[in-house]
């Protein structure tokens, strides 16, 4: 479950913060020091593929992306980081670098081009096709889910709580982990389709009544996939290709189907602490909520055009990127359509969490920067690192 990152910190302070929170603890005053006893200006390093601004940028930023680059050497060095960074700051890459393999046995280095597997980041992008057929008008945000799903047993939830986790549907993993695959229903790898036949045929109890509360949930995004799946007339998978990927120059990007779509180019393998290949066979056929992968690269041409009207108005965004109305207010974390919002309503961020990776978006709505993390080994807390980075841009 993703948690609220947003906290007040000076730039160079928080930096303090997140090595004491990192496992290494022998090793962080010295890393901390070593950091900021650096110049303010660079030399370029052409290691692993990897850029750095030019040193015609402002010093400022150029210390940034140097500062950023020598906090992720230190810690790959250590095999404490593997994995790939991008940093934005008005609109361009300052640092865009990768640090180890892409295959931990085969010894792939890693590129900008490398394909992870970004799990919640997912959800980001079937909120983006919900959007584009509400602004066809296909669909309603207010639309009651059964609209879609003859049976389905809970009338008054509808697609606007689905996209802000405020239905109080249960989520599927822990029925399926714990309950389902121990009893009747036999899958060797579940789908969408089972979680909607699930919910229909089980009614498992909600959380709580529609709209009422908050509560992160991966059942919502599985639905949405579904009901874009019965809307468009197509295969999730094919409408995202079609009105998202191929529009934006996406090469790398795509979702993950073991039957359908099993071939991933340039794929980036998650690994465990002690580097045995992490299993991801248990939810490889649902879509929706994770399951897609994508690099650095394709996330930079993602950002850029959530801050244009490329694929959907200005207005679209501007509701997407808003606190929803039931919960504004009342929680620490917002949520607006498949992002976190910070209580100030200036950053847009998710996490991703699956076997074997840990990813991190985070987006300045009202200033054009952005960093993203990917990572393909389970161990720390990379999220921190991505949050007082992006706190070094402001």
């Amino acid at each position: 479950m993703s948690k609220n990152l947003i906290t007040k910190s000076s730039k160079y302070e928080s930096l303090s913060k997140l090595l004491d929170k990192m496992v290494m603890k022998c090793l962080w005053f010295s890393c901390l020091c070593f950091i900021m006893l650096q110049g303010c200006i660079f030399n370029k390093d052409d290691s692993n593929n990897g850029t750095i601004t030019p040193s015609s940028q402002d010093a400022y930023v150029s210390k940034i992306a140097y500062d950023a680059d020598t906090l992720l050497k230190y810690l790959h060095q250590r095999k404490n980081f593997n994995g790939n960074i991008l940093v934005v700051h008005n609109g361009l890459k300052i640092l865009q670098k990768s640090y180890g393999y892409a295959d931990f046995r085969a010894k792939t280095i890693l590129t900008s081009q490398s394909n992870f597997r970004i799990g919640a980041l997912s959800k980001q992008f079937t909120a983006m096709a919900i959007m584009m057929l509400k602004e066809s008008g296909k669909i309603s945000y207010d639309d009651p889910v059964r609209k879609f799903f003859r049976g389905f047993p809970y009338p008054n939830i509808t697609i606007r709580q689905l996209l802000t986790h405020t239905s109080g549907l249960p989520n599927y993993g822990e029925y399926f982990a714990k309950v389902v695959l121990t009893s009747k229903y036999k899958f060797t790898s579940p789908t969408n389709q089972d979680v909607l036949l699930w919910l229909i045929n089980e009614k498992p109890k909600l959380y709580f009544k529609p709209g009422e509360s908050w509560l992160y949930t991966n059942t919502g995004y599985i639905l949405l996939a579904l009901i874009v799946e019965n809307v468009s007339r197509k295969p999730f998978l094919e409408y995202l290709q079609e009105r998202i990927f191929k529009p934006l120059d996406m090469t790398n990007t795509l979702v993950y189907d073991k039957k359908q779509n099993d071939k991933v180019p340039q794929r980036v393998y998650g690994f465990r602490k002690n580097r045995r290949l992490y299993d991801n066979h248990l939810f490889d056929r649902m879509y929706g909520d994770s399951n897609m992968y994508s690099s650095t690269e394709d996330l930079y041409k993602w950002d850029q055009a959530l801050r244009s009207e490329r694929l959907v108005k200005q207005s679209t965004l501007t509701e997407a990127f808003s606190p929803t109305p039931y919960f504004k207010g009342l929680f620490k974390k917002n949520y607006g359509f498949g992002w976190h919002l910070d209580k100030q309503g200036n950053t847009a961020y998710h996490l991703g969490s699956t076997g074997g990776f840990r990813c991190s978006i985070m987006r300045g709505l009202d200033k054009d920067n952005c960093v993203v993390l990917l990572t393909n080994n389970e161990d720390g807390r990379y999220e921190n690192i991505a949050k007082t980075i992006f706190d070094w841009l402001d």
